[in-house]
């Protein structure tokens, strides 16, 4: 249902049919006597130069008498003058109040406007509270890309506390009317279950119409559920066309997509310089992954010369644009040497920022030279905290490390059992050893030589002369 018209705006969207034709002497004629929808024509002569010579400044005159005569698209014309110093002098005040007064005369897009200028706080002071109260009576207009820029705000929380449900019923509201962008978003957000059941038929059908429309992830979106099969059957030469289409188009995470396509060539051909290729592109678009990935196959050599300069300045870009594996990378470099000269507080920094970017990887790499010290001095206690840490996310060998810490104290000798027994599950050998050593100590030899044997299968030879002497 059409939203309700100020009485305002409705009178002058009627007034617009006074005079019918477009003569200049006519429409002055009609302004003079108080017309606002003839000025705002007569303005509209002077501001394109139809049959007159433009006259920027003569538009701005003959809107503001229309603005005064209360008809609200002219106060929207005349406050984009007023902003960008077109006609008359440049005044962003003046602009703000009358985006305003558009806003207040039932033009959705004045409301809008004053939001954008509210939210990017380059011309006027930045207030997010204002901008969302001016957006949901844009949204309530029926401007859909203002439903959209509201739901942004309750999806992150701010300015407005967040409320998923709330977000995805106004990406709801401006996909209805036409927005690409709230199609994609409430794509994802299906897809994930967040504010709404989760649905991956309904993502795949909100995908796609974001994708007709031209929001670039919207695409990437129903690409992704053509590589996973989930809501779709599996089609990779479906996806890859998508992904293309969208990184053409400039989404350079779309560009990515199209290089892992290519690098592992399931369901399309392989094409590794391609990729590399693609990866490029996604990485001069601050994709951290496509930074990574790039970094690998010149680090390798694989489908482009090797370049281990190149790679380790790779890896250093994923690492800044968001991908731990960068971090982890580039801090192994620095740990071990090779492309770069040795420098372990270099490496402690970059395993640093990977852990806090959530890598096991780097926080396991980290809690190793913090308990060997490696001349760095030692920190057990903090070793300790991270092995508990990755242990926890399944590193076997890090239970096992964590268990050797632990053991050290007689009051932790059980926890340091469960946490060998928890290694020796994720498959760490030595872990399985110190199980069997400790089932052993306690007289179980049955279950001590099924450990040993484990360990044994696992490559460690203490565990396999022990199983050899335990068995009958």
């Amino acid at each position: 249902m059409a939203p309700a018209l100020a009485p305002l705006f409705l009178a002058a969207l009627l007034a617009v049919q006074t005079t019918p034709a477009a003569d200049p002497a006519a429409l002055k004629k009609s302004c003079d006597k108080g017309s606002p929808a003839d000025c705002h024509r007569l303005a509209g002569i002077f501001a394109r130069g139809e049959g007159v010579a433009r006259d920027a400044a003569k538009a701005a005159s003959l809107l503001k008498k229309a603005c005064e005569l209360k008809l609200a698209p002219a106060c929207l014309e005349l406050a984009a003058a007023a902003r960008a110093g077109d006609g008359v002098k440049k005044d962003v005040p003046r602009a703000v109040e009358l985006y305003q007064q558009a806003c207040d005369g039932g033009l959705p897009t004045g409301c809008a406007e004053l939001a954008t200028m509210l939210i990017e706080g380059h011309e006027v002071e930045r207030h997010l509270g204002r901008a969302a109260d001016l957006l949901a009576r844009a949204c309530d207009g029926g401007l859909a890309h203002a439903c959209g820029a509201l739901a942004a705000m309750y999806a992150d929380g701010s300015p407005v506390p967040r409320d998923e449900a709330k977000a995805a019923a106004l990406f709801g509201k401006g996909c209805d009317g036409g927005d690409g962008a709230c199609c994609g978003r409430l794509a994802a957000m299906t897809l994930g279950g967040q504010g709404v059941p989760r649905d991956a038929a309904r993502a795949l059908t909100l995908a796609r119409k974001g994708c007709d429309a031209g929001f670039g992830p919207a695409c990437v979106v129903l690409a992704n559920e053509f590589v996973r099969g989930d809501g779709a059957k599996r089609d990779p030469a479906q996806a890859l066309a998508l992904f293309t289409r969208a990184c053409d188009a400039g989404e350079a995470s779309a560009c990515l997509g199209v290089g892992e396509l290519l690098r592992d060539g399931t369901g399309v051909a392989r094409d590794l310089p391609r990729a590399s290729e693609q990866f490029r592109r996604a990485c001069e678009g601050h994709v951290g992954a496509a930074c990574q990935e790039l970094a690998l196959l010149l680090a390798h050599g694989r489908g482009v010369p090797r370049d281990l300069a190149r790679a380790t300045s790779l890896y250093r870009q994923a690492c800044t644009d968001g991908d731990a594996r960068g971090c982890l990378e580039l801090g192994r470099l620095f740990q071990h040497g090779g492309p770069v000269q040795r420098d372990l507080n270099r490496a402690v920094g970059l395993y640093e920022e990977g852990c806090a970017k959530a890598s096991p990887g780097a926080c396991s790499e980290l809690a190793r030279l913090l308990e060997v010290g490696d001349g760095l001095g030692r920190d057990l206690p903090r070793a300790r905290t991270l092995y508990e840490k990755t242990c926890a996310s399944g590193i076997a060998a890090d239970c096992y490390s964590l268990g050797r810490i632990e053991f050290r104290s007689p009051a932790e000798r059980k926890q340091a059992f469960e946490s060998f027994n928890k290694g020796c599950a994720a498959g760490s050998a030595p872990a399985c050893h110190e199980v069997a050593a400790a089932w052993e100590a306690g007289r179980d030899l049955a279950k001590a030589l099924a450990f040993y044997k484990k360990a044994c299968a696992g490559g460690h030879a203490p565990a396999c002369v022990r199983a050899q002497k335990l068995s009958p």
